[in-house]
C-alpha cells in the first residue's frame, strides 16, 4: 500500500468467530473515485532540459549520466527548489509521477510518454498497483472510503465502490492483490480493523470482516494461495512505549472466506512489526524495554528467534535475506535459519544515509541486489554478502542539495530523485 460518499447499506449476518463480524456492502448509484486529467509529464526531455538550463539539475544529470550499468543514458529530468516536489514510483513497466499542490497522478510508460493522468476526488489518498491494475483509495474521516480500480495500461476506470470504514489522517491503510484478481482492503474501524474483499472484475464485496487483536493493522499480505496475514504496527512505533499486557497482534485468515486460521500474541511490554513474508513464513520484528528480536513464524508459531545486533528494529526482506539497520551499521540474516550472514559498519563521522531514509524504500534490482541511497553515492548492494558498487553523487556547499530521497526502478528505467531535482535514465 502506498499512502473521497454515500454510506453503504450493511447487512449483518452474525458472528462466525470471536471478534469476527460478517457484513456485505452494496451501492445504489454510480460513484466517482477520480476523474481523467490532461496527460502531461512533470519531467522535461533532454532537449527540454537544454532549453531550460538549471545549474543544479544539469550537475545531477551529468553525474548520473556518467554512471556505469545499471545506469544508462539520462532520458528526462526536472529541477525545483528543495521541498521534495517530485515523487516517482516504479509501477509495472513505467513510472507513477506525483507532484505537490494536488496535481494529477501521471503514469509514464517505458518511453516516458504520459499514458494517463487521474485527479483524485479527495485530498487524502492511498494507492496500490499490480502488474496490470491501479487501485486508488479516497480517504475521509466523515464518509465511507471509496475504492477505484483502473487499467494500468490506459487509466480506464473499471469500477468505483465504497467500503464502510472511514479513515482519519495518520491511521494505517493496507491493501493486497490476490492471485484470483480480487483486492483486499484493510482500514481502521474504531479499535478494530475492517477488511473487505472486493471482486477484481466489478468491485462487488465478497465479504467484509471486522478483526480484533491485530495491532494497528499495518500489514496485509498473502502468505500463500489461500492464506492472508493481517496485523502489526508501523515500524516507527517500535520505538514507542508498549502495552504492559500482552495481546494478539497477528491474525491469518482464509483468502476466500476471511475465516481465521491462526493468531499470534505479543509478550507483555512489547510491540511487533511485520517485516515481510517469504516461503510461507512471517518475518516479525519485536521491540520491548529489554531490546529487540527477529522471528520467523510458521502457522503462528516461532520457527526461530534471534536478537539483532545493537537492538536493531529497522528491517526489510529481500529474497532469502532479512536486512536490518542499527547504529552499528547493516546486518543480514538468513530467512530459513536466522543465521547471521554479514555485518557492515557504516561511517558515523558524517551523515551516511539521507534524512528520512528507511531500508524498505530501497528498490530491488533483482532478488540479490538493491539500489541503496547514501549521502555521497548511489550503491548497488548485494544482499547475499554485503558488498556493493558505489556511484558517486555530486556535492556542493549545501550538503543536502544532491541527497536522494527516493529511487525508482523498473525493468527499463531508473529514477533518481534528490532534494533539488530528479532524473530518469535507461536501465542497462
Amino acid at each position: 500500500m502506498r499512502d473521497r460518499s454515500w454510506l453503504p447499506f450493511l447487512v449483518a449476518l452474525g458472528l462466525v468467530a470471536a471478534g469476527l463480524v460478517v457484513v456485505f456492502a452494496f451501492r445504489s448509484s454510480p460513484l466517482r473515485c477520480a476523474s481523467s486529467a490532461a496527460n502531461g509529464s512533470p519531467l522535461l526531455s533532454v532537449a527540454g532540459m537544454r532549453e531550460q538550463p538549471d545549474d543544479r539539475l544539469d550537475t545531477l544529470s551529468a553525474a548520473v549520466g556518467r554512471m556505469a550499468a545499471p545506469f544508462g543514458p539520462v532520458r528526462a529530468g526536472v529541477g525545483y527548489d528543495y521541498g521534495q516536489w517530485l515523487h516517482l514510483y516504479g509501477v509495472g513497466d513505467g513510472l507513477l509521477a506525483l507532484t505537490k499542490n494536488n496535481a494529477p497522478m501521471v503514469f509514464l510508460d517505458a518511453s516516458l510518454r504520459a499514458r494517463w493522468a487521474l485527479r483524485p476526488a479527495a485530498k487524502r489518498t492511498a494507492w496500490d498497483a499490480s502488474a496490470n491494475r491501479f487501485v486508488l483509495l479516497d480517504l475521509a474521516k466523515d464518509r465511507a472510503t471509496r475504492v477505484g480500480s483502473y487499467a494500468l495500461s490506459s487509466g480506464e476506470e473499471r469500477w468505483c465502490v465504497e467500503v464502510s470504514a472511514r479513515h482519519r489522517d495518520g491511521q494505517p491503510v493496507a491493501t493486497t492483490f490476490l492471485d484470483n484478481g480480487d483486492v483486499l482492503v484493510a482500514l481502521p474501524s474504531g479499535k478494530n480493523i475492517e477488511v473487505t474483499s472486493l471482486r477484481g472484475g466489478d468491485g462487488q464485496a465478497r465479504w467484509t470482516h471486522t478483526f480484533t487483536g491485530v495491532g494497528r493493522g499495518d500489514f496485509l499480505g498473502a502468505l500463500d494461495d489461500d492464506t492472508v496475514v493481517l496485523g502489526g504496527v508501523e515500524e516507527y512505533r517500535l520505538a514507542q512505549p508498549a502495552p504492559s499486557s500482552g495481546a494478539r497482534v497477528l491474525t491469518a485468515f482464509g483468502a476466500t472466506d476471511g475465516k481465521p486460521r491462526w493468531t499470534y500474541a505479543d509478550q507483555p511490554g512489547s510491540r511487533s512489526h511485520v517485516a515481510g513474508l517469504v516461503d510461507g513464513r512471517v518475518i516479525l520484528v519485536t521491540a520491548s524495554a529489554g531490546g529487540s528480536s527477529l522471528s520467523a513464524l510458521s502457522d503462528g508459531k516461532p520457527v526461530w528467534t534471534i536478537h539483532p545486533r545493537d537492538s536493531a528494529v529497522e528491517s526489510t526482506v529481500r529474497g532469502s535475506v532479512v536486512l536490518m539497520r542499527s547504529k552499528a551499521g547493516l546486518d543480514a540474516y538468513d530467512v530459513a535459519s536466522g543465521r547471521a550472514l554479514w555485518h557492515r559498519v557504516v561511517p558515523t563521522s558524517s551523515t551516511y544515509f539521507p534524512y528520512g531514509f528507511s531500508l524498505g524504500q530501497m528498490p530491488s534490482l533483482d532478488e540479490a541486489h538493491v539500489l541503496m541511497p547514501t549521502t555521497s553515492a548511489l550503491r548497488v548492494l548485494d544482499v547475499r554478502d554485503g558488498t556493493d558498487v558505489a556511484f558517486p553523487l555530486p556535492t556542493d556547499g549545501i550538503r543536502t542539495t544532491y541527497w536522494p530521497y527516493q529511487l525508482a526502478v523498473t525493468d527499463k528505467l531508473i529514477g533518481v530523485v534528490t532534494n533539488t531535482g530528479g532524473v530518469v535514465t535507461t536501465r542497462e
